[in-house]
Order: structure tokens, then C-alpha cells, then sequence
């Protein structure tokens, strides 16, 4: 018969918690490295094809961190008395590094503000509406409350096209559709009547298009690229926006660039096309009509993980009034509606 003594009990009960905080200093030395590897591949390698993905996250990698490093110096304190001996400067050391290379000005943010009525002279609304969805009366209703001067919507299909514009034929009796990758389309309304360049629609499937509102000739253009998780489909995204870009920055008139892109402002890519830092539309630039840095879009079901990959960018001819994101029934994706004036 074994007899426990109190010697005993304590040397038991030293070593389970030894042992507990044995294997969560494991766990966290090895999410620590996850971390910060993935942040560092990112951050050197993001022009690349495959490692680009990763450095669409920094605002997740910096605060996961923050949220790490407030774990261990939680666990380091309930711990302390009992075990001495703890490590954990490895992970503490990586989570700091981590924090340091994912440190931006971006937080998640404004999904409630309230959209006023429209300001300034031009109004664009933009969705991706989700192809696999079966139901688009809330996608009308969405256009018809928002009264945008134009519209465009992201990932139709025949039907839906045939649907919306059918609903909306009173108000927005002008509509172009063009295939955007699969069996994707991007639809683009408008109360004005307008002109599209259409072997650039066919070849790269951009759609670029002239109007007249309130009087003063205006542009559009919009793509929709493909997610870049193979080669080919990263080189085509980069020159669709590389493309869209271009014909944004020269165009003669005020224009503005809309769209899902599929690409973050935290990609090294992203900055390189769209050179969004310039905050002043000289010419050539291009100016982010998304004034805050905030306002992820995508996706929509897991707020954690959002990121921005819905943008707007406008030339030297327009000065973006309002930039807003508003929640869509039925997709992964938030719209966007954008206000313009005249410069």
C-alpha cells in the first residue's frame, strides 16, 4: 500500500505544471515561428508568385502578435512561483520581430458608418456579388438605394445579368457584360449612355468606358483578375492591373479605376502598379479614393481575416469625396460606394 505524503503531492502537482507550461511554451516558440515566417516571407519575397500570398495579412500578423506576446506575459506570471527555469525569450524575441516587419497604420474598421446620399458629382457602386448565389433581389435593392450614377457588379452569370438589368432598366437603361475569367462576368450600368473600348473588353477582358454626367465627360474602367494561387494566373493579374492602371493615369478624361483585384495594399505588387502613397493628383498619378485606412472587404463571413482587396483609385480629373463599404446579402465580398467630383 502506497502512502501519499504531502511531500509527495507537491513534487506531483510541480511537475504538472511544469509539464503545462513546458508544452505551451512549445506551442508558442512554434506559432512564433509560423508568425514570423510567413510575415518575413512576405515582406522579401512578396514580388514573387506563392510567396505574394503571405504578405496579404500584415494587419492579422502584427496584431496576433500583440495578442501572443500578451499571452506570455500572462502565462509567464501565473507560472512564475512555481517554475522557474521557464524559457520563452525565443518566442517573445520572434513576436517582437514579427510586430516590427508587419507594423502598418491599418486597422479593421468602418463596416457600420452610415452612407449619406450621394456628394460630389459622380457616384459608382461596386460589388462582387458571389457567382454561386441563387438569389438577386437584394443586389437590386442594394443599387436602387444607393442611386448610383453607374454600377458595377463582379462575378455574374448569364442569368443574373439578364435578371438585374431587366429590374433595372428604367432607372439604368444602358449596360455592358463582359467576361471576366470562367464562367464569370462583370456587368457595368449606367443612366447615361456610353462607349466601350471593346477589343480591350475581348482581349484582356478590361472594360473601358465613356460617358457624359452632369454635363462633363467621364471614364470608367474595371477588371476583375484571377485569384493568383498558380503562375499564370499571378502574370495575368499583374498585367490586367498593370493595364487597367495605365489606362486610368493617361486617360484624357476624369477617370476612375473599380474593382475586386485581388490584391491588398500590403503586397509589394500593389505598390508598384498603383503607387497608391501619392496623395496628391498630379499628373500620372493615381490617388486611392479610400481616404481611412481601414474598410476591409473580403471576406466578409470571417471579420478576423479581412483584408482590403476592393479598390477604387482615381486620376488627376477626379477628387474622391467618399469612399464607403456597405454589407451585401448573400456574398463574401462588402461593396463599395464611391463619391466623385470634378477637378
Amino acid at each position: 500500500m502506497t502512502v501519499s505524503t504531502p511531500s509527495r503531492n507537491i513534487r506531483s502537482r510541480s511537475s504538472r505544471i511544469l509539464l503545462n507550461a513546458q508544452t505551451i511554451n512549445r506551442w508558442l516558440t512554434i506559432l512564433s515561428i509560423s508568425l514570423a515566417g510567413c510575415a518575413l516571407v512576405g515582406k522579401l519575397l512578396g514580388q514573387l508568385y506563392f510567396f505574394e500570398l503571405f504578405s496579404h495579412f500584415a494587419i492579422q500578423y502584427e496584431w496576433l502578435s500583440y495578442g501572443f506576446l500578451a499571452f506570455w506575459l500572462i502565462y509567464r506570471r501565473s507560472f512564475r512561483n512555481a517554475v522557474e527555469p521557464l524559457t520563452g525569450f525565443v518566442p517573445i524575441g520572434l513576436l517582437l520581430i514579427t510586430a516590427y516587419v508587419s507594423h502598418t497604420t491599418w486597422t479593421p474598421g468602418d463596416y457600420s458608418d452610415p452612407i449619406p446620399a450621394p456628394q460630389g458629382d459622380v457616384r459608382v457602386l461596386h460589388a462582387n456579388v458571389l457567382y454561386s448565389r441563387e438569389e438577386y433581389r437584394t443586389t437590386v435593392a442594394m443599387v436602387t438605394r444607393q442611386n448610383p450614377d453607374l454600377y458595377v457588379l463582379q462575378e455574374m452569370t448569364p442569368d443574373p445579368i439578364r435578371f438585374v438589368t431587366s429590374q433595372l432598366r428604367t432607372e439604368y437603361p444602358y449596360w455592358f457584360a463582359c467576361r471576366s475569367k470562367q464562367q464569370v462576368w462583370t456587368l457595368v450600368g449606367s443612366r447615361t449612355r456610353f462607349r466601350v473600348e471593346k477589343a480591350l473588353a475581348l482581349q484582356q477582358h478590361i472594360i473601358s468606358l465613356t460617358t457624359q454626367i452632369r454635363g462633363k465627360k467621364m471614364a470608367l474602367v474595371t477588371v476583375h483578375p484571377h485569384t493568383p494561387v498558380i503562375p499564370s494566373w499571378f502574370r495575368e493579374r499583374n498585367t490586367q492591373l498593370t493595364r487597367a492602371a495605365h489606362e486610368t493615369r493617361t486617360g484624357s478624361r476624369p477617370t476612375v479605376l473599380i474593382g475586386d483585384f485581388n490584391i491588398s495594399p500590403f503586397s509589394p505588387i500593389y505598390k508598384t502598379i498603383f503607387q497608391a502613397e501619392n496623395s496628391t493628383a498630379e499628373k500620372g498619378a493615381l490617388v486611392a479614393a479610400r481616404t481611412k485606412k481601414t474598410q476591409p472587404t473580403w471576406p466578409r463571413f470571417f471579420p478576423p481575416m479581412m483584408i482590403p482587396i476592393d479598390h477604387a483609385f482615381v486620376n488627376a480629373g477626379f477628387k474622391p469625396q467618399l469612399f464607403r463599404t456597405l454589407y451585401q446579402p448573400g456574398s463574401d465580398h462588402r461593396a463599395i460606394v464611391v463619391d466623385l467630383t470634378f477637378n
